[in-house]
């Protein structure tokens, strides 16, 4: 993931670099080099936004199996105090 974000602000300053290399004035320059960034980002760095959402899903799939778990392991142990409760 810090890859990724890396290698937008990398393509964002070459664009923000270009621009105010042509003196574009400072402002003009920003929005300029963030948008041709943006657009830029969303074609080359497919296969890393790509990877970077793999691993996002597979984090929250971790996740919501571990918690799965623990509520599944909190039920027996209620439903065994019940059965002994009914028991006793």
């Amino acid at each position: 993931m810090l890859r990724y974000t890396v290698l937008r602000l990398l393509v964002f300053a070459v664009f923000l670099l270009i621009f105010l290399w042509i003196q574009v004035p400072g402002i003009w320059a920003l929005l300029y080099a963030a948008l041709f960034s943006m657009v830029t980002s969303l074609f080359l760095l497919r296969s890393q936004r790509q990877q970077m959402a793999d691993q996002i899903v597979e984090r929250v799939e971790k996740r919501r199996v571990k918690r799965a778990d623990k509520i599944a392991s909190q039920r027996t142990d209620e439903d065994e105090e019940d059965s002994q409760v009914g028991n006793g």
